[in-house]
């Protein structure tokens, strides 16, 4: 279904300016009328004694579809990500063949892209997608295995399904807001919007999950748990790597380089605020995990103007927020060491 978002591109066609307003302006609505229908539908999704179809309850149901959507959107070539990564891995492969002793660093966004910002991690970040999407295979298995009846665990997942169905679909919007039509500035913004709506959805699955962890059993904990927060902490990053992207189209150097580091310091405050306030070590650890990443890049384009002194300042200043985000988790645990 997003295969119509490439037609102009595959026939190297300008798509009208209009037909990307009209586009930007259906994936928006699509968003808001997704919200609404979760809010109205949340009862339902998550209740215990509406009726099954198909052996399965609501839950279960919109579980297991919501997974196979995002799987599908996801799948779908096109994005810009994708063009980003194979240009970026014949960046590498270019860099090597001129050095042959020097290590071969594949970047996220090629050096030379309209897309790269100061904020931008290195490419080995997004092996975390394997393992969210395996997690949450394992969550939809154990969501379909439930009998019913089936105590905390069964309720908590009840209680995020509807939370998680809402971040899914922003996510499949996301897939096709994330591509060459909405390049240009006007349109740009929208994925950008599209993930920080999926990361409000995700915090609230995670308030959710929070609300029936002490409850829940052990393999809850690893097959939802888990897998959720982690997917949270992680589209929390990639929502403030949009946003600097989008903030690199658009405006001048000094404002990239104050958008990146109130990204930094603030990425490294929302880790450690949520762990400390909720006791999950998983959110911190991948704020961490992507900060770490940031600083690994560098920061560093072909086109760039600033000197090296504020880009080495920005990637301490990543370090210190990852340094931050773990150090909540040390605290966070204390009390469950000191038991």
């Amino acid at each position: 279904w997003l295969q119509p978002f490439d037609t102009f591109a595959r026939a190297r066609l300008p798509m009208p300016d209009a037909a990307r307003d009209v586009t930007a302006a259906l994936i928006c609505a699509t968003g808001a009328a997704a919200t609404f229908a979760v809010a109205k539908l949340a009862p339902w999704i998550a209740s215990a004694s509406a009726r099954a179809f198909a052996g399965l309850k609501p839950w279960q149901l919109v579980t297991a579809l919501a997974y196979g959507v995002n799987v599908l959107a996801v799948s779908v070539p096109g994005r810009i990500d994708g063009e980003m990564q194979r240009r970026a891995q014949a960046e590498a492969r270019a860099a090597k063949a001129k050095d042959e002793n020097a290590k071969e660093k594949t970047h996220a966004i090629p050096l030379d892209s309209e897309y790269r910002s100061l904020f931008t991690p290195a490419g080995w970040a997004f092996a975390i997608w394997g393992a969210i999407y395996a997690g949450e295979f394992a969550l939809v298995a154990h969501a379909l295995a439930s009998a019913s009846g089936g105590g905390a665990s069964e309720a908590a997942t009840r209680a995020v399904a509807p939370s998680w169905a809402l971040a899914c679909a922003f996510q499949a919007l996301w897939c096709a807001a994330f591509r060459p039509w909405a390049k240009a500035p006007r349109h740009f913004w929208v994925s950008s919007a599209l993930l920080v709506a999926e990361a409000v959805a995700l915090g609230s699955a995670h308030r959710a999950l929070r609300a029936a962890a002490s409850a829940a059993s052990k393999a809850w904990y690893w097959t939802t748990h888990v897998p959720l927060s982690m997917h949270f902490g992680w589209i929390s990053c990639a929502a403030l790597v949009n946003l600097n992207s989008h903030v690199a189209k658009m405006c001048a150097p000094d404002t990239q380089l104050a958008t990146a580091f109130l990204s930094a310091f603030g990425a490294g405050g929302l880790g450690a605020a949520v762990t400390l306030t909720t006791g999950d070590p998983v959110y911190a650890l991948v704020i961490a995990w992507a900060l770490t990443a940031v600083a690994s890049d560098g920061g560093k384009r072909t086109t760039e103007t600033l000197a090296d002194v504020p880009l080495k300042a920005l990637t301490k200043a990543a370090r210190w927020g990852a340094r931050a985000a773990l150090a909540s988790v040390v605290v966070s645990q204390m009390p469950a060491f000191a038991a």
